[in-house]
């Protein structure tokens, strides 16, 4: 890629222009401070800097591109501001003066040892990705991938300044997957918040820039004492003496939560050590489960012994126990003839003849009064929390003046919205709600008491269609809330699948069966297939084993062990790309596309759209 035609503001081809077509930033544009490398610097002759994304008390982070392998990329400088400064040529890194030399090589220490730390988890899907590490210019580079968002920051501000607690644990809850796998090979963060927490459009997260190289100066010179971000560091970060542990990553991760959903970052830890002022988020209108709200406050005790000592605790609390749906059953027989009769009473009598009026009458309030129970039931099964409206208000809102209006757009549209998105939240292996076809109810619905205003036999004719969909909708609704409380079904084992069982005569319980990623975000992983089931998707909210690439649906395949057979079951859950497999004892080349559930055995394999990702059956 010929470097004059890039925008340095996005990486871009700007096809020559002076003003990028893309992003707006203008060529030439200047670096906006002295300490900051200029636009269209080169490092390592193959890493062209652009605009800064960045600049902290100890790093400046660029845009990038990588000018052999034509990828944008993240460039992280080290650089401590305190005690450095650029040389007469404008790139070499020096100290402001001979006592701040050993400090700084001090710092690019520890910025190499924070290098390494990445480079561990570069295949992690929730800590940032490093591709390199140099020295150059009498410092260090980190090299990382380009992430498409935004800082969680950035995001809260998108949103009015805080996001509903379900909102907030579906991202941080990737957050403490990241933390807890580092805390497991004795890596601590020490500088979670909100700045260093990146939301991916994907609908990922992954944190970054860890506090290792900031911490560990401030503990060897005094002129670097002011490493910590006020509200979210707890108090043994402001002795020299206090013990931390993974206690203090679940603190900065309870200011985080605390932060999202109240608004306003918590008082200073420091602050709270004589007097605790920290207001609870329920006491200022904050929408959070009880159980929540107590984990939360626990995470952010003062003392680091009363607050959880590992993430899986504070995971385990602070996360609403899944919700067990026991809806009543709601039978067809009673009421599709229920609505049915009223109906074709009230399309073939009308209301023009004054002898039928009364019939006509009598066969309004019967659908009226069999609509609401339906509507009471169906409101009733998808109550969590999050739903839009209880089942009371619902038959409530049904009372209102001009209710065929309100009625159909807030109770029928809207619950097969919030249907599908109770589906979603809690992962139900259920048939979603068809929108089309509410909305299609709700427009004739509207229409037909609008026409019959003005043209009675017009309005006959919109009555045949509203009464058509209306029964379609009837029939989806009372299979659908059916669904939510009934047992979730398996596919039958394939009795034409003949998988051979492995020689030892162990249980198959006591077996190991897993997951091998051979190509994909996870590549060189093995995850393993126990009794829990396992959702392989692009969103974090519904998926459990989260793919970045935009080949890969939010709920893309299903794949849980067969409890009967030595094997594992792949079902494509209606992804947009398609799920596909290959058996090994077949010999054939081509990937077969997967519709409905597939059973596979060992060495066998299948994948995500065409080359999103690829598993392999594995067991021992």
């Amino acid at each position: 890629m010929n470097p004059d035609v890039l925008c340095m503001g996005c990486m871009r081809d700007t096809h020559g222009a002076e003003v990028c077509p893309h992003c707006g930033y203008r060529k030439h544009t200047p670096a906006e401070s002295s300490v900051q490398l200029s636009p269209y610097t080169v490092l390592c002759d193959k890493y062209l800097l652009g605009r800064v994304l960045g600049q902290g008390g100890f790093g400046i982070t660029y845009l990038a591109y990588d000018l052999q392998q034509n990828r944008k990329l993240a460039i992280k400088e080290y650089f401590p501001a305190v005690i450095s400064t650029r040389a007469q040529d404008r790139l070499t890194v020096t100290p402001l003066s001979s006592r701040n030399k050993a400090d700084l090589e001090y710092g690019l220490g520890k910025f190499a040892e924070e290098a390494r730390a990445l480079a561990r988890f570069h295949t992690h899907p929730n800590v940032v990705t490093m591709l390199d590490f140099f020295h150059d210019n009498g410092t260090g580079y980190i090299v990382m991938v380009y992430i498409e968002g935004a800082t969680f920051k950035e995001h809260l501000a998108q949103r009015g300044g805080k996001i509903p607690f379900s909102d907030a644990l579906a991202i941080l809850s990737l957050v403490m997957n990241a933390l807890e796998d580092l805390h497991a090979v004795g890596i601590l963060h020490r500088d979670i918040s909100p700045d260093n927490i990146y939301v991916e459009r994907s609908g990922g997260a992954r944190i970054l820039d860890f506090g290792a190289t900031r911490y560990a100066m401030g503990e060897q010179s005094r002129s670097l004492s002011v490493v910590l971000k006020p509200g979210y560091a707890p108090e043994e970060q402001y002795r020299s003496r206090g013990k931390q542990g993974p206690w203090t990553d679940i603190y900065a991760l309870g200011a985080t939560f605390y932060r999202a959903i109240v608004g306003r970052i918590p008082p200073e830890s420091a602050d709270r050590v004589s007097l605790d002022d920290l207001t609870p988020p329920s006491q200022m209108a904050v929408d959070i489960p009880p159980k929540s709200e107590a984990a939360l406050l626990k995470a952010l005790a003062v003392k680091a012994e009363n607050r959880f000592q590992n993430i899986a605790d504070f995971r385990q609390a602070i996360t609403p126990p899944r919700i067990t749906v026991t809806p009543a059953r709601l039978s067809r027989h009673v009421f599709l003839p229920f609505t049915f009769i009223p109906l074709f009473v009230i399309l073939i009598f009308g209301w023009d003849d004054p002898s039928t009026r009364a019939i006509t009458f009598f066969s309004y309030l019967t659908l009226g009064g069999v609509m609401l129970v339906l509507i009471f039931c169906m409101w009733r099964s998808i109550q969590d929390g999050h739903a839009r409206t209880t089942s009371g208000k619902a038959v409530g809102l049904s009372f209102i003046p001009f209710f065929n209006l309100y009625w159909a757009f807030q109770v029928m549209w809207g619950f097969a919205k919030d249907y599908n998105s109770f589906v979603d939240r809690h992962s139900l292996e259920v048939e979603k709600l068809n929108e089309k076809l509410f909305l299609f109810c709700t427009v004739s619905s509207i229409a037909y008491a609008l026409i019959a205003l003005f043209d009675g036999v017009l309005a006959r004719l919109v009555l045949f269609v509203f009464a058509c969909l209306l029964l379609a909708v009837v029939v989806r609704i009372c299979d659908a809330v059916n669904a939510l409380g009934a047992p979730q079904p398996r596919t039958p084992i394939q009795a034409d699948k003949a998988l051979e069982a492995p020689k030892d005569r162990r249980p198959l319980a006591t077996r190991r069966l897993s997951l091998h990623c051979t190509t994909g975000d996870y590549q060189g992983n093995d995850i393993e297939l126990e009794a829990q089931e396992i959702v392989i998707g692009r969103n974090p909210a519904v998926s459990n084993l989260v793919l970045s690439s935009a080949e890969v649906s939010a709920k893309h395949v299903r794949v849980w062990r067969d409890k009967v057979t030595w094997g594992a079951w792949i079902e494509d859950l209606h992804s947009t790309n398609g799920t596909f497999y290959k058996e090994s004892a077949s010999g054939a080349a081509d990937w077969i596309p997967l519709s409905g559930a597939k059973l596979l055995a060992i060495g066998d394999r299948f994948r995500l759209s065409q080359d999103a990702a690829e598993f392999e059956v594995k067991g021992t």
